[in-house]
């Protein structure tokens, strides 16, 4: 036992570095989908309000000898005006940070609007990480500017949502991104939660140019791209299908270090003191072990038994049996640490799951680690999220699909016979739901056939064989056969989630086959989380 505690402490202790590396590439791929969501809500604003754009920069440039300030109040809080000279020099506008700014660099593009105004696509404004769109037209030597803030309440929820996975990964520094313009060579910077508070001089321009190119050059050939203190992935820009995006994440690699080195010495700590107290105990039950082989000694001769020693026995019997419960619950203790560090070093199964295409022949069993890893995550992170409307019967023919590779592995069938409902759920917890019920009907079947129905506002889950306890299913951690694998957590989590949306289950065994059936309610009007 105590070669085994230190082996597997010394297995624990070297993993850290790459289940904290798994942490922060799963980390990276939260953050990258929450901003591409951003990226595609400011596009949709973006559509939503062109022409109402375009009309704006007419409306601005037939009142341009009034204040443009008033005229600002008049479009509303999204707007902004700017006013050239005939130098392309930004001298009268409403956004404080554009002030003396030189538009020169895009002389070209304002001569071609003369007679119609342009518009241009989502553009990163570096001194707010506001997005804005600009509608330009060049009159008598000079440009006429509308901005406008491609801003609104689910842009917001998005970036509040990446700023709650920064605070809750502190070894995260920056989220950045680059527009990157191949063609025209330019490249823009973006830092989308870090406001600059003033306009980027020629020279940053300049360098951001230098840096996006080299990261694009480089994650032409790799993609993506992970270092010690950064993490960037190549993708295609949202607002311009000629141009690319580059999402970084900049890492701070010492404190994830330092986080790393101090997990594994509590770690090591846990350790000695489970072993410590083990050795305490075995040295106790060997006294114990003494003074009953001294009574066994009088039992054997035959000696009388008097007072003082049957007390003696008395005494060792009850310490024993107070002892042994002891030594178990030090026992359960240790296996539970043992099954903690085991789960932990699964944790990596996430990042082998980026590459399930590039070797199909593991598929079958990638997938079964996965739905073993999120079973134990929804034990362990069994949180409210938000429902939804769900099309029952689609959603379980993917869930079928899904399960195609291990079902032909494990030479079963699944038959399925569904009509069209919607369910009110947690997309989450739906698929936890359907499955576990799909792995149990494969896991324990005895025959070739596993059958799903949706009728009448009732699933069923169909296969062949019987349940042994049917008080103790579902039961965390218990497993009708242990040679069959996992944590016995399935129909545990199951019973879990028809308590939470008071959903009735039922459970029996008919005629050597297992039914698992659910009433269901549907749903027709919206989903309030």
């Amino acid at each position: 036992m105590v070669a085994g505690l230190l082996l597997i402490a010394v297995m624990y202790i070297n993993s850290q570095k790459e289940l904290f590396d798994t942490k922060k590439k799963l980390v990276f791929y939260e953050i990258y989908t929450l901003a591409s969501s951003f990226l595609e809500e400011i596009l949709n604003e973006y559509n939503k309000n062109r022409q109402t754009i375009l009309k704006a920069n007419d409306y601005v440039v037939k009142n341009l000898t009034k204040d443009i300030h008033t005229l600002k109040d008049k479009l509303g809080k999204h707007y902004h005006i700017f006013v050239t000279d005939k130098n392309f020099i930004i001298k009268n506008t409403t956004f404080k940070y554009d002030q003396n700014f030189s538009l020169a660099f895009a002389k070209d593009i304002f001569m071609m609007h003369k007679n119609n105004p342009g518009i241009s696509p989502p553009i990163c404004e570096p001194a707010t990480t506001k997005f804005f769109t600009f509608s330009d037209r060049y009159i008598n030597g000079r440009v006429v500017q509308v901005g406008y803030v491609l801003d609104n309440k689910k842009t917001e929820e998005f970036k509040n949502k990446i700023k709650k996975f920064i605070k809750q990964n502190p070894y995260i520094r920056d989220v950045t991104l680059y527009f990157i313009h191949p063609k025209t060579k330019y490249a823009q910077e973006c830092k989308i939660l870090t406001p600059l508070h003033r306009k980027y001089t020629l020279n940053e321009m300049i360098q951001t140019r230098k840096v996006g190119f080299e990261l694009y050059k480089k994650l032409l050939k790799q993609n993506p791209v992970f270092t010690k203190n950064a993490m960037y992935i190549l993708a295609k820009n949202p607002f311009n299908n000629e141009s690319y995006m580059i999402f970084k994440l900049t890492i701070n690699g010492n404190l994830l270090n330092s986080e790393i080195k101090q997990i594994s010495l509590i770690t090591l700590l846990s350790i000695l003191a489970i072993l410590g107290f083990a050795f305490l105990i075995l040295t106790y039950i060997k006294k114990i072990l003494n003074h009953l082989e001294e009574f066994t000694k009088h039992i054997k001769n035959k000696t009388p038994y008097n007072k003082k020693t049957y007390k003696k026995l008395d005494e060792v019997i009850t310490t024993y049996n107070s002892t042994l419960k002891e030594l178990n619950d030090a026992i359960n203790s240790k296996d539970d640490f043992i099954n903690f560090a085991m789960h932990e070093l699964a944790t990596p199964i996430n990042i082998l799951a980026l590459y399930t295409d590039e070797y199909k022949e593991l598929r079958p069993a990638i997938k079964k680690l996965i739905s073993s890893y999120k079973n134990m995550s929804f034990y362990i992170h069994n949180h409210p999220q938000k429902k939804e409307k769900i099309d029952l019967k689609k959603f379980i023919e993917e869930r079928i699909e899904y399960f195609k590779e291990i079902t032909k592995e494990e030479n079963k069938t699944i038959i399925s016979d569904l009509e069209e409902f919607t369910l009110c759920i947690n997309r989450d917890d739906l698929e936890m739901l359907i499955d576990n019920n799909i792995k149990n009907a494969i896991k324990y079947s005895t025959g070739n056939e596993i059958k799903i129905t949706l009728k009448n506002k009732t699933l069923s889950f169909q296969n062949e064989g019987h349940i042994n306890d049917m008080n103790k299913i579902f039961e965390k951690f218990y497993r009708e056969e242990n040679v069959k694998g996992g944590f016995g957590l399935g129909l545990y989590i199951i019973k879990t989630i028809t308590r939470k949306y008071n959903m009735k289950i039922s459970a029996r065994t008919d005629n050597n086959r297992v039914i698992f059936e659910y009433d269901l309610k549907e749903t027709n009007e919206n989903c309030d989380s």
